[in-house]
């Protein structure tokens, strides 16, 4: 049985977006809402200042809340990914309302759950993910084996609870100040209102 493990190096990210356009192209997600989402933050002041980047999508928590709190089953593990059935849910939102950064959502058409399975169609048939595959920086890789996690791969948690399966190379601790637990990723994320202020 094979252990997927998704290890992002934000420190090679660019902030390019490709990751998301990618994810979104490949699932059909509705206009406004995300599977993955890249966070920014500016830190340093003037002149010395720097634009940090985190792609981030459902990190496959070995002990997943959404699991836990979901009353249909719908929710399991395999491989490493946690896995949604369709068939089983009903659209309450308890899952998404569970997760701590916020990497589920409500498909508005099919009223269904949606978030990241690291796209375990392509896997099975030995493709790459649509992010992996697509990034202009390489900074998203899947693994199999812990002899391939990189000793400087760390958790990004929200919650002292989590248990990531995802590992982030140079995740600034910051970003956790841009997330809304238990509201899904969100274009306001992006504070275009704020852009003009700047």
């Amino acid at each position: 049985m094979k252990n997927y493990k998704m290890i992002i190096d934000t420190q090679k990210c660019v902030g390019c977006h490709a990751c998301e356009v990618a994810c979104k192209q490949e699932f059909g997600a509705p206009l406004g809402f995300f599977r993955t989402m890249t966070m920014y933050l500016d830190t340093g002041s003037y002149p010395k200042v720097k634009r940090e980047f985190l792609p981030l999508m459902c990190r496959q928590c070995e002990s997943a809340e959404c699991m836990s709190v979901c009353t249909q089953g719908a929710i399991s593990r395999e491989n490493g990914i946690v896995q949604i059935d369709e068939n089983k849910c009903n659209g309450c939102t308890d899952c998404m309302r569970a997760c701590s950064i916020g990497a589920i959502y409500i498909d508005p058409f099919t009223n269904h759950a949606q978030k990241c399975n690291l796209c375990s169609h392509r896997l099975e048939v030995g493709m790459k993910p649509a992010c992996e595959e697509t990034c202009v920086s390489e900074a998203i890789k899947i693994i199999t084996t812990d002899e391939d996690i990189p000793s400087n791969a760390k958790p990004f948690k929200n919650r002292d609870s989590d248990r990531p399966g995802t590992l982030h190379i140079g995740a600034n601790e910051l970003m956790k100040q841009k997330l809304a637990p238990g509201r899904s990723f969100s274009p306001l994320n992006y504070e275009i209102d704020k852009w003009a202020q700047r």
